[in-house]
């Protein structure tokens, strides 16, 4: 593995999504101003969809995409010929689908899921579809440019997409008076900006030769990815959808705004993974025993819950200082967040399947955590309404955790790969804990800052060794050469 390469990409990612991060939670508190809480529930509503339809309608095929990569990178036309042959398939299979979302069929189909009296059929839902078919093409030009190592294009390409989001959205909600919608019609040219964007250096390197054989491979590989990312992501999104179904749409939007701060942390989870993930098929192609590949997520894990554990203990000043009132209570739900964003950063786990082209493996425990997660909150949600969101958060924690340990114990018993499961048991004491959970709720004081800071120096002492901090030291001094 070269930790050279991991380093610049890591670092270059996270440049990028601090700024691109930051810069969301910049807007963010002018876009919960221009919309009320029920308008940004709304929005939070839609994000799952547009979220689950760039899984479905990009067919998987960005996977089968990495693995074709490394095989014909020397070889530009015969992989241009695969390029072209997996996204004749795609456009095929979008158009099919978009003409039976225009049926009345469809429509009484999503009627069961969300109330289309609160949210719009053919203006709000099927414009998030459309998007989310965009969002599809754009993770396949940029899952092929962070392949090719091109770290300053995939930072550039996420920046042109924050800031036309974000200025056409003030623009259309403020100035238009188009509220929810106005939100998605910005959203929509956003990522239309980024395909532009994206056009010449992954659409341009088409060699129109379709090839059935790879479109066989695509399928062969991307297919089971698509129920596999799908049952993710319903166990990530699906709680807004159902909450939405039971509880006032303005508490949705609270959690919306708790969800969509607490991401701030996956500007950490995001870009180690990003980076990390080309590193790891080398190094895998090279030598699968290589321990520095399990090493370096123990690692990043125990980095990722020291930031988590600054999140929580101060994101209630944060909130009552950036956000209107009428959004306060998102700050009691912002730890449980945090916390599951950590261990849904153990996700990239699923990589030593792929690589062994046994994703079938993480299908079975993303059909697990999907049942746990969704059938736990049909039952407990409407029963015990008052609790919704909690139930939520609990639910969401624990499918993503079950399935992170089954995955390490396969992992184990399957490619005889080892992890430290006492330093992550470790860590999960620390994210999720009644202390905690005590000194990050809405109740906000000095006394109770002060403890704060006795706290975090308390955890910073435990997993912050001479060894750690001279790790992070030399990271930086090595940045800085550069």
């Amino acid at each position: 593995m070269d930790n050279k390469s991991l380093l610049k990409g890591t670092l270059v990612y996270t440049l990028s999504n601090v700024v691109t991060k930051m810069g969301s939670l910049v807007f963010l508190p002018i876009i919960t101003r221009l919309l009320t809480v029920e308008e940004y529930g709304i929005v939070g509503m839609l994000e799952p969809i547009a979220t689950l339809f760039a899984v479905f309608l990009g067919l998987g095929i960005y996977n089968a995409q990495m693995k074709k990569y490394v095989d014909l990178k020397d070889d530009p036309k015969e992989f241009g010929s695969f390029l072209f042959s997996s996204f004749f398939v795609i456009i095929v299979f979008n158009l099919l689908v978009f003409l039976f979302l225009i049926t009345p069929f469809s429509k009484k189909i999503f009627s069961y899921i969300i109330d289309l009296n609160k949210i719009d059929y053919n203006s709000l839902i099927i414009l998030t579809i459309v998007i989310g078919f965009v969002n599809a093409l754009n993770t396949l030009a940029i899952t092929l440019f962070r392949m090719k190592k091109m770290y300053r294009k995939v930072a550039f390409g996420s920046l042109i997409k924050l800031f036309s989001n974000y200025f056409l959205a003030i623009y259309f909600i403020k100035y238009m008076k188009l509220g929810a919608l106005g939100n998605q019609i910005a959203n929509f040219a956003a990522v239309v900006l980024l395909l532009i964007y994206c056009f010449k250096d992954y659409f341009g390197k088409f060699n129109f030769k379709f090839k059935k054989e790879y479109v066989n491979y695509s399928l062969k590989n991307g297919l089971p990815l698509i129920f596999i990312e799908l049952t993710d992501q319903i166990v990530n999104f699906s709680d807004r959808i159902v909450l939405g179904k039971f509880i006032p749409i303005a508490i949705v939007g609270a959690y919306s705004l708790a969800f969509t701060g607490g991401r701030a942390l996956s500007v950490i989870t995001g870009s180690f993974i990003n980076s990390w993930t080309p590193e790891f098929y080398e190094a895998m192609k090279t030598d699968r025993n290589n321990p520095k590949i399990t090493k370096s997520l123990e690692t990043f894990l125990g980095i990722i819950s020291f930031a988590c554990v600054i999140a929580q203990l101060f994101a209630p000043e944060a909130i009552k200082l950036i956000f209107p009132k009428s959004y306060a209570a998102a700050i009691d739900f912002i730890p449980y967040v945090l916390a599951g964003i950590v261990i849904q950063a153990l996700v990239c786990l699923d990589y030593f399947f792929h690589f062994h082209e046994d994703s079938m493996y993480i299908f079975y425990f993303s059909v697990f955590a999907m049942a746990f997660n969704l059938i736990g909150n049909l039952i407990l949600i409407p029963n015990f309404k008052s609790y919704g969101v909690f139930i939520a958060l609990w639910t969401t924690i624990l499918a993503f955790l079950l399935r992170a340990v089954a995955e390490m114990v396969v992992i184990k018993r399957k490619y005889h790969i080892s992890f430290n499961y006492k330093k992550m048991f470790f860590y999960l004491i620390i994210l999720l804990n009644p202390v905690i959970f005590y000194l990050s709720n809405h109740e906000v004081s000095w006394m109770k800052f002060a403890l704060k800071i006795v706290y975090l120096g308390i955890i910073a002492k435990i997993l912050i060794n001479k060894e750690v901090a001279e790790k992070i030291k030399n990271i930086f001094k090595k940045f800085v050469k550069r």
